[in-house]
């Protein structure tokens, strides 16, 4: 018998830091709307920030780079 468990898509933001997208926080979020809502009550109008997929590409190209 296989068992089948549902894929769970996770969420984490990145802002514009000296030209360069670097994560802004170690808070992963589970929808998309959570991490966006998240997002416009701690950024200022002004900055530049995106949600993105918690996968293992957007992980070494965006968490902690400087």
């Amino acid at each position: 018998m296989e068992l089948r468990l549902p894929i769970q898509i996770m969420f984490f933001l990145i802002f514009k830091r000296n030209n360069k997208f670097t994560s802004y926080s170690n808070q992963i979020f589970s929808t998309e709307e959570e991490a966006t809502d998240y997002a416009k009550r701690s950024f200022k109008r002004k900055d530049v920030w995106q949600v993105v997929r918690y996968d293992k590409e957007n992980y070494d190209k965006y968490w902690y780079k400087t």
